[in-house]
């Protein structure tokens, strides 16, 4: 992600914006192979969201669905010392922002879905349907609920 943010930076494709974000960086949208026995991701397919954005918002994103936030989370020093890596990983020097744009970026998929059922698009009613919108509703709240130990662990 850093490196395509990178090459992105300050060119065409990326507007008036810091970069061009994928927008749905996530394990279902990661290509695995196998290097050294141990699965490694190799590329990132459905860019059909990618835009201009902020690198936060990608970063944000691979917080929330890399370390799957949210009420199944058991540790929370673990989840923190894994959004750490990742911050520390990419280098992000905006780390004030992370957890509320996090938090943006729950709430956003929230609304969307349940928006875009409600106009009838059926994809959406199936996401709305299978729980979609009460998984990412507790998503919201468990990051809500950790906001201060998420934040400290990121300075």
């Amino acid at each position: 992600m850093r490196e395509f943010h990178d090459l992105t930076a300050g060119t065409p494709l990326a507007g008036d914006q810091e970069v061009v974000c994928h927008n749905d960086l996530s394990p279902k949208n990661t290509v695995y192979q196998l290097r050294g026995g141990e699965l490694r991701p190799a590329a990132f397919i459905d860019w059909d969201l990618a835009a201009p954005g902020a690198r936060i918002h990608d970063v944000a994103h691979v917080c929330w669905q890399y370390v799957d936030l949210g009420s199944s989370v058991t540790d929370v020093e673990e989840v923190a010392r894994r959004l750490r890596l990742i911050v520390d990983s990419y280098g992000l020097a905006d780390r004030q922002r992370l957890v509320s744009t996090i938090l943006w970026w729950q709430d956003r998929c929230r609304r969307g879905i349940e928006s875009q059922a409600a106009a009838g698009d059926v994809a959406m009613v199936r996401l709305r349907d299978a729980g979609a919108v009460r998984h990412v509703r507790a998503a919201y709240q468990w990051v809500s609920d950790h906001r201060g130990a998420l934040e400290r662990s990121i300075r």
